[in-house]
């Protein structure tokens, strides 16, 4: 009974860190999917636009390129390696707010095996004490707690596979989101020597 209680407890454990694993990621990947939308709609706007305060006036102001130029004052830098200091700077704040839950996942990913086999071997110690106590006189009942301790490590391995092959997905999808938004910096980096000429014959 006590084996048994272990098993269900150790599953429970489980199935548990895999649904929050699961809810993180389909809000992870929902933000992700929105945030890459308005990210190209910026870099549309940057490519047929000279203005880019455009963008902060546009619907697509929670983009990671909107964001930079929300916080950096554009009208208050003096030159172009003074714009790269201070993107830089933003944009190191701005990608743990990017990559959200996705380190979490990845920590639950790695630990539902460790999880199952933790479960396993709390079963199978409790196996053993069962043999200590009362001999080996019945083989096929350990042979039945023993699989039974298995499941908990195949269980483990069969939650974590689609756990880690999504958060591989949403990876990526995050690099491709990094990468629209470089283009755009590299727009915004290009064009700052006319915004300055335009500055100062204002």
């Amino acid at each position: 009974l006590e084996f048994r209680r272990v098993l269900f407890r150790s599953m429970w454990i489980i199935f548990v860190a895999a649904c929050i694993a699961m809810f993180m990621l389909i809000l992870q990947g929902l933000q992700l999917i929105r945030l890459t939308k308005y990210a190209r709609q910026d870099y549309s706007m940057l490519v047929t636009q000279q203005d880019v305060s455009v963008i902060l006036k546009s619907d697509t102001s929670f983009s990671p390129v909107a964001q930079l130029l929300r916080s950096i004052n554009l009208s208050d830098i003096t030159s172009r390696d003074e714009l790269v200091k201070s993107i830089n700077t933003h944009l190191a704040e701005i990608m743990p707010r990017l990559e959200g839950t996705l380190p979490t996942v990845a920590i639950i990913g790695t630990l539902l095996p460790m999880l199952g086999l933790l479960g396993t071997v709390t079963g199978m110690i409790n196996v053993f004490e069962v043999i200590a106590v009362h001999g080996t006189g019945e083989p096929a009942e350990m042979a039945q707690g023993i699989s039974q301790a298995l499941l908990t490590t195949a269980s483990g391995l069969i939650i974590a596979i689609p756990v880690i092959f999504l958060h591989h997905i949403l990876a990526r999808r995050l690099d491709v989101l990094m990468a629209v938004t470089q283009q755009a910096i590299q727009i915004i980096l290009h064009r700052f020597p006319v915004m300055q000429d335009a500055r100062a014959a204002s």
